[in-house]
């Protein structure tokens, strides 16, 4: 009976990962498509196509179109907070929260592709309710951020800068990135991620070296 109910449990904890897994590829896919076409100009015809799924398929997943933007914005916040955030918040040291910030961020375009990315600045497109959600989980990365650079203030690491206006510039240049990243191209991510560190914390800090 033990070995039964261990393997039942296996059975479902992989029935779990591949159905989490087969999610996250419909994000990706469909992010895409929204992407290139706009999201008013994208069909859900469109994104089963793009998943190799039938309509009356993709509806196993998701609910409707908007249901599916504000999935992949939870996805794609999801990804920030377990990949860039939590890592942050073991570092003590400011400087180096802020370093491994921007690290991160930059490598997310690779986990989990640019145009997941670039769709979490459509937020105009949800409901009220999907719309404050996503605003909000946005306001604390901005808030984690503007902490950071509070802090390397305080104890006089920071230039003479704004704090929230920094913020927002950093910020805007990792998202930003998303748009322009061409994983084809001549640069590595692992090159562009070094570049812009060296670049933000050449701006930001009194001393850099």
């Amino acid at each position: 009976m033990l070995t039964n109910h261990t393997n039942t449990e296996e059975e479902s904890l992989h029935a779990v990962k591949s159905a989490r897994s087969r999610s996250e590829e419909i994000f990706r896919a469909a992010a895409e498509v929204i992407t290139v076409k706009g999201f008013d100009a994208t069909s859900m015809n469109d994104i089963a196509k793009a998943v190799d799924l039938t309509k009356a398929g993709l509806y196993h997943y998701i609910q409707g179109k908007q249901e599916l933007l504000h999935a992949i914005m939870d996805y794609a916040m999801d990804a920030i907070e377990q990949e860039v955030v939590a890592p942050a918040l073991e570092v003590s040291d400011p400087r180096e929260r802020l370093r491994l910030i921007i690290w991160n961020h930059t490598h997310l375009l690779t986990n989990h592709g640019t145009h997941v990315s670039i769709l979490t600045d459509e937020v105009s497109a949800l409901t009220p309710a999907h719309r404050a959600d996503i605003v909000q989980r946005k306001r604390v990365y901005l808030n984690f951020m503007r902490e950071t650079l509070q802090q390397l203030k305080d104890s006089g690491q920071m230039r003479d800068l704004d704090v929230n206006v920094t913020s927002l510039n950093i910020l805007a240049t990792v998202v930003g990135m998303a748009r322009w990243y061409n994983p084809e191209g001549p640069k590595s991510i692992h090159e562009i991620a070094e570049h812009t560190t060296s670049w933000v914390l050449n701006g930001v800090l009194a001393d850099p070296s």
